[in-house]
This record gives structure tokens, C-alpha cells and sequence, in this order.
């Protein structure tokens, strides 16, 4: 696999939604990876067996990524407990 085609593999995960990357099966992932590929045109058709094999190879790290570029993108989604647990009463604000 040349250089510009692995450019173009990462440009696909990095563009593709991180639910789609974070959630899809194995199977599910890798083709999802290929189609967008091919939707841009980029795959020639010698190289989809290679194209394939690296995304295999490298979906643990593809779904790594994509972790953590949601917990960047959404820091609400990280639970934090408050120990222990904040109660505010209606006659506390009303006396405060």
C-alpha cells in the first residue's frame, strides 16, 4: 500500500463519525472503511485487499482513537460522582 493511499485511510477514520467507529461490529467497521474508500474514489481496485487487511490490523487502534476524540469532543458524556451526594433543600434557598 503506497503513502498517498494510507493518507487517504486515515483521512476516512478520522472523517467518519466516532459512534460509527466506536460501535459498529468488526466486520461491520471494516466495511463501512472500504466503501467510503471507494465512494472517494482513492481505492484502486488491486489495492482493496491491502486497504482491507490494514484496517483489520489496525481497529483497535481506530477504535482508541475515536475514544478519545469523543471524550475530547464530549466532556458531558463523563460521569463524575460528588461524594457524598449534593442535596439542596427549597427551605435552604429560601433561607440562605
Amino acid at each position: 500500500m503506497n503513502s498517498n493511499l494510507l493518507r487517504h485511510v486515515w483521512d476516512v477514520i478520522e472523517t467518519t463519525q466516532t459512534d460509527l467507529l466506536t460501535q459498529l461490529n468488526d466486520k461491520q467497521l471494516v466495511q463501512v472503511l472500504v466503501t467510503n474508500l471507494r465512494d472517494r474514489n482513492v481505492l484502486p481496485v488491486n489495492e482493496e485487499a491491502n486497504a482491507t487487511a490494514y484496517i483489520r490490523s489496525r481497529l483497535l487502534l481506530i477504535r482508541e482513537l475515536a475514544q478519545s476524540r469523543e471524550e475530547l469532543c464530549c466532556p458531558l458524556k463523563v460521569k463524575v460522582a460528588i461524594h457524598p451526594p449534593l442535596e439542596v433543600l427549597t427551605r435552604d434557598l429560601i433561607a440562605g
